[in-house]
């Protein structure tokens, strides 16, 4: 074996990078993984940050930091940020140091001196730009002002792994990524409100992160990497043959600390995926045996017994698509409304009042959900907005029209919340909680008599909900997040389109529902016309087709009251 262990904590420096060796050294790695050099470092070293012309260090159990050029005072060695408890963590930036510790977080200045201290058991800290972020040991993350430690606000995640294996990562100066299990949460500094959860392939066991890539390794020797703004997931390989314990990401390499002694470097190229040069489509949209497609592109097309009959070529995403009554075509980018009517030739746009982040449509209004928790109603007619539902803390995520007068409406709510909304009285009837909590709604459907309305989140499952009387019928747990889920005209069968691009066919009957597998890869969303049409990520849209095998049943209701 060699002279060095293995790494517990990986730092950028320069082209290269530092690692915390549990051989009890600093050892100094260049851009390919070569070690160069070495320092000396106390017993115990778990953690080090660049620290003036030196390295500050944390060990295990020990109440103060510890500079690597530190001098005698009395006969004994200097410290740093002296305290009564252990220091967990610790966070350098130029406006000053904080340390996270078992009874208290503070903020030190560069020169030693306490800024300020909050009581509290914490395990991890970071610095952003006026702020000082905290997560304690029961899952909350405090966001504390640089000024004078005052909490700006706290964020409550829950999970089911505790809070001591969770990893907190800096993305910018706006937004921080934290991994619990394997989830990793982005959350944005200024309102602390989770903006997107994306799912690693197992438990995440160290994170790194830029305004490019958020990159976790996990608990079996995988990296995988993640677009920093949309969540997209980029390259995934194989990095240690088992747990990957620390990462960091330089301006041209990623390096990796696992079991084995020293630090692998991989080139940022390797987080990168060549996309597929065709446009994976966005939405489906049927009414009887015309079907309407838009794709990431921004192209709309309407295709009838399979062939073409018209396209637009709108040079922006499309989010969503509807058909009308009388076949006009209803769509939205994330700052436009569309409206086509047959022939489809002229299409009529008008603007969003704010971005958009849900929509859906009827023959006579759009409802497009925004990130500030509200749902702004435009009359297609006039080209004008009407009025908002002012619903939510957190952002609409999914909208679902139903025949009639109702809506219903998902969000990001760390409580999984869905709202049924009386669009005629612009009241909400029913607020529930159909999934598990630090989960958001991922799509929304009704059957086509708006007597059930499928829900699906990030938590892994589906709720079938009815919306007249606010009640959750039953939830199906499936192995992956839900994206697309469309009832056939009956509303006995739902077909559903997961995360990894599979797909499954939810049957329901008098005795409780079963989920079939179905031999798909590469699926976007799905919408039934006289069967289950799929759209593709490489922008292809085929019927369903194939057998089916048994994958799971539906679990009963459980007991929960509406908030």
């Amino acid at each position: 074996m060699s002279a060095h262990g293995r790494a517990r904590a990986v730092v950028v420096r320069g082209d290269g990078c530092a690692a915390v060796e549990l051989s009890g050294t600093l050892g100094f790695y260049d851009a390919e993984g070569h070690r160069t050099s070495e320092l000396a470092l106390p017993a115990h070293a778990m953690q080090v940050a660049a620290f003036s012309d030196a390295w500050l260090v944390r060990v295990q159990g020990a109440t103060a930091l510890s500079p690597t050029n530190a001098k005698p005072v009395r006969g004994k060695l200097s410290v740093f940020a002296d305290g009564g408890s252990d220091v967990e963590a610790f966070a350098v930036a130029v406006d000053g140091v904080a340390v996270a510790r078992s009874e208290s977080v503070e903020l030190w200045t560069h020169a030693g001196k306490l800024r300020w201290s909050v009581p509290g058991a914490w395990v991890a800290v970071a610095i952003v730009p006026g702020h000082v972020i905290s997560l304690a040991t029961d899952g909350v993350l405090a966001f504390m002002t640089m000024r004078d430690g005052s909490t700006a606000g706290t964020l409550h995640l829950a999970s089911t792994t505790p809070a001591a294996s969770w990893r907190l990562a800096v993305i910018d100066s706006a937004r921080v990524v934290l991994a619990l299990g394997d989830w990793l949460v982005w959350i944005d500094v200024a309102t602390r409100k989770t903006i997107r959860r994306v799912r690693a392939r197992e438990s995440v066991t160290a994170v790194t992160a830029d305004a490019t890539w958020v990159v976790a390794g996990t608990e079996a020797g995988w990296v995988q990497a993640f677009a920093s703004e949309t969540g997209e997931p980029g390259g995934s390989f194989e990095a240690e043959e088992g747990g990957v314990n620390a990462l960091a990401l330089g301006k041209k390499t990623l390096f990796a600390g696992g079991q084995k002694p020293g630090v692998r470097a991989f080139p940022r190229t390797k987080l990168a995926v060549t996309k597929p040069a065709a446009s994976p489509v966005t939405s489906l949209a049927a009414r009887g045996d015309l079907l309407a497609v838009a794709n990431d592109a921004g192209q709309l097309q309407w295709l009838r017994g399979g062939l073409e009959v018209a396209s637009h070529a709108l040079g922006e995403s499309l989010k969503s698509v509807f058909l009308g009554r009388t076949e006009t075509l209803v769509s939205a980018t994330s700052r436009v409304i569309l409206s086509v009517s047959p022939p489809w030739k002229d299409v009529r746009p008008f603007a969003l009042r704010a971005p958009l982040t849900a929509f859906a449509a009827d023959d006579d209004y759009a409802f497009a959900g925004t990130d500030s928790g509200s749902v702004d109603v435009y009359d297609l007619g006039e080209s004008t907005h009407v009025t908002s539902y002012a619903l939510s803390e957190a952002d609409i995520t999914q909208l679902a029209r139903l025949p009639g007068r109702l809506l219903v409406v998902g969000t990001g709510a760390l409580d999984g919340r869905v709202f049924v909304v009386d669009v005629t009285e612009a009241k909400v009837l029913h607020r529930m909680e159909p999934h598990d909590e630090a989960f958001g709604v991922t799509c929304l459907v009704s059957d086509p008599r708006g007597r059930i309305v499928a829900s699906g989140a990030d938590d892994g499952s589906i709720a079938l909900i009815d919306p007249v009387k606010g009640k959750v019928l039953a939830r199906l747990r499936v192995r992956e997040t839900p994206v697309s889920l469309a009832f056939d005209r009956e509303g006995r069968r739902l077909a559903c389109v997961f995360a990894d691009g599979t797909a499954g066919l939810v049957k329901l009957g008098p005795k409780g529902a079963t989920i079939e597998n179905l031999s798909l890869a590469g699926a976007t969303c799905v919408a039934w016309a006289d069967e289950a049409m799929f759209g593709f990520s490489d922008g292809r849209v085929e019927p369903l087709a194939g057998s089916a095998t048994p994958l799971a049943t539906a679990s009963p209701a459980r007991s929960r009251a509406p908030a």
